[in-house]
């Protein structure tokens, strides 16, 4: 018999292990090598522009967890004084280019009054 909250450890220490000799973040059928600066979304690069790149590399990076708009701010921008529109906007740009349906988004979720989080397809 195994612990299964021990197999969950060893799982997330190897998957560590990984992302730090590859310099990639793998989350379903999303890849992101942050040295090349590339996403892949079904094995096709995606076109992003620097702070859409950076915005998903966070929120993926913090898979399932909320990131409040302040700390998004922060990250992405150097500060959490931007403007909430900046925001938004880059997050619909980021939907609609990978998100199946853009209006109904499975991968980049809304959390009303809060922020955002990133879910696994």
């Amino acid at each position: 018999p195994i612990d299964l909250d021990i197999l969950i450890a060893k799982i997330y220490a190897i998957w560590n292990r990984y992302e730090h000799k590859t310099g990639k973040i793998i989350s379903g059928n999303l890849v992101i090598d942050r040295e090349a600066h590339q996403v892949f979304l079904n094995n096709k690069l995606v076109e992003l522009s620097l702070k859409e790149f950076e915005l998903l590399f966070i929120l993926v990076k913090n898979e399932g967890k909320t990131l409040h708009k302040n700390y998004l701010f922060q990250k992405v921008w150097g500060d959490s004084f931007s403007e909430e529109q900046t925001l938004t906007v880059h997050i619909t740009m980021l939907r609609s280019k990978i998100e199946e349906n853009p209006r109904v988004p499975k991968r980049i979720i809304t959390v009303w009054g809060v922020g955002y989080r990133y879910e696994k397809v």
